[in-house]
């Protein structure tokens, strides 16, 4: 097949037949296909009839006349461009018309794998006819001819209405594509010329430049989406799930002991440095030794009281005496050492939190004084995402129930678990009032200090037509999609944007069910200006 005018000069036929004498293509219809016609079913599509067996010099349609342009051969209505889409699979396939008992054009079956919009490279294709009278004709093709694409070549018995169904089988399971109804025709004069002109604005961007580029579409859907406000705001820390961690005596950061680097993972109470205390006259060293003394005070309290050689009001004195020691060393981050241990006389300090370390202000030997600050860590399984509402929409926060938001240098949209609170004081710099909201963050994707921007849904849900939001390209501030209306063929769409819950947006201009690309739509915008890379890419069906 040959990419061309409905009624395609015979010179421009030179490409195409010379292909297909290696293959001897018998006496029929040939299929002449006209860029950016896109009809799902089977009227309209032309067919080319091809008299004689097919030479360079076209001898068999009649004598040659030297340096005179042929005449451009005859293009019939009756074959069809047909778009399917299953669950796994995307068909287009383009079929010539077919007259009784004579071969025409192949069949060019494109099918597509939606999950990742890759050609089928592999398995097998079982094309299946029905004809009038129980008819039937089967034809298997072993392999794809090339990737994405099968060919077959049916020769139909019988005029009138046939049904076509494809199966592909591949890795043992099978798949079932519905091609539907075409019209066989008595003889060759039965055939009516094509007369049908392609729609205006259709955009042509072929199966073979799709596949190897990142392409995908999405049917719009009915969906009930809240009304929402615009918000900027940022990425934070909550309340608890940031620690400051400062060195609460004087001493140096023993080498020896551990050096977490920023980015590890820390848990609560892990120890973060060591500190040898510098001065006698630290209240970390005197509340050691005095924890040591009262530990000897109460177990000779025991043994005394053993004894009965003292009351047991003193053996509880003594008890009292430990507890209130090992709670004032505890609460500068002191704890019991084993006996003998040589970090005993060490203050460790410790993570209050689990999280990941993000700063770290001390090195290895170095002197440090009393509050000096020695590391950060931010538990980031939850962060706080801080909407900024514009003092003019303050009216309606108390309407805001969840939020979406995108982040600086990421099109990932992310949406929030709850609010956490709502301000009460209008920022009289920014006049903007406070929203913030818990996120999870699992994958620790978002980062501390990341500038956002969001909405913040309130108010009844919207129901119409939604589309992906990656759908919608801004092409001159206007809002503009671009419509699969075929396997080949697009339709750009301006539209106007309603409510949007980040993933999916209310718009007009498009109907439920009708698929719009959401990814490649660039190219296909390229494509409407003729920019799209074309070499190697056309069909040689």
């Amino acid at each position: 097949m040959m990419r061309g005018s409905g009624t395609a000069l015979a010179s421009g036929m030179v490409t195409a037949l010379a292909s297909r004498v290696a293959t001897a293509l018998k006496p029929g219809i040939a299929m002449a296909r006209r860029p950016g016609l896109a009809v799902t079913g089977r009227p309209g599509f032309a067919g080319a009839l091809v008299c004689g067996s097919a030479a360079l010099s076209f001898t068999g349609c009649g004598p040659a006349v030297d340096d005179v342009a042929p005449e451009p051969e005859q293009a019939f209505a009756g074959g069809a461009v047909v778009t399917h889409w299953t669950d796994a699979l995307e068909l287009f396939v383009e079929y010539p018309p077919h007259v009784r008992g004579l071969e025409g054009d192949v069949w060019a079956i494109h099918l597509t794998w939606l999950a990742d919009w890759s050609p089928v490279e592999e398995g097998s294709l079982t094309l299946a006819l029905e004809g009038p009278g129980g008819a039937r004709e089967e034809i298997v093709m072993p392999a794809p001819a090339r990737a994405g694409v099968f060919t077959a070549a049916p020769v139909l018995p019988a005029a009138g209405i046939w049904r076509a169904d494809l199966t592909l089988a591949v890795g043992g399971r099978e798949y079932p594509v519905p091609v539907g109804e075409l019209e066989v025709f008595e003889s060759v004069d039965a055939l009516l010329p094509d007369e049908e002109v392609s729609p205006p604005g259709l955009i042509t961007l072929l199966k073979e430049q799709q596949w190897v580029m990142p392409f995908a579409v999405a049917a719009a859907e009915e969906k009930s989406i809240p009304r929402s406000i615009p918000a900027a705001g940022e990425i934070v820390a909550p309340a608890d799930g940031l620690a400051h961690v400062s060195v609460p005596v004087t001493g140096l950061v023993v080498v020896q002991g551990p050096t977490p680097a920023p980015g590890d993972a820390v848990a609560a109470g892990q120890t973060l440095a060591l500190i040898a205390p510098t001065s006698l006259d630290d209240s970390f060293a005197r509340m050691q030794v005095r924890v040591a003394h009262a530990e000897r005070e109460a177990a000779r309290a025991e043994r005394l009281f053993a004894a009965e050689a003292v009351p047991e009001r003193r053996l509880l004195e003594a008890r009292h005496e430990l507890e209130v020691a090992q709670a004032a060393f505890a609460a500068v981050g002191g704890m019991e050492s084993p006996e003998g241990d040589e970090a005993a006389h060490l203050y460790a300090l410790r993570s209050p939190i689990g999280g990941v370390l993000s700063e770290r202000h001390v090195a290895p030997g170095e002197q440090v004084e009393a509050g000096t600050h020695a590391f950060t860590v931010v538990n980031p399984a939850t962060l706080w995402f801080i909407a900024r509402l514009p003092a003019r929409e303050a009216a309606r926060a108390g309407g805001v129930r969840e939020a979406w938001f995108t982040v600086e240098g990421a099109d990932a949209t992310y949406t929030t678990d709850r609010v956490v609170s709502t301000g009460t004081v209008i920022d009289p710099e920014t006049r903007t009032l406070p929203l913030r909201f818990a996120v999870a963050n699992p994958d620790g994707t978002l980062k501390v200090g990341m500038l956002a921007e969001g909405r913040l849904l309130t108010g009844e849900p919207v129901t119409g037509v939604a589309v992906p939001s990656a759908a919608i390209q801004d092409e001159d501030g206007l809002g503009v999609v671009y419509v699969e209306v075929g396997g080949e063929s697009f339709q750009r769409r301006v539209v106007e944007r309603g409510p949007s819950d980040g993933a999916w947006t209310l718009v007009t201009g498009v109907a439920s069910g009708e698929r719009v690309v959401t990814e490649g739509a660039y190219q296909v915008f390229l494509a409407s200006l003729g920019e799209a890379d074309l070499a190697d890419h056309g069909h040689t069906h």
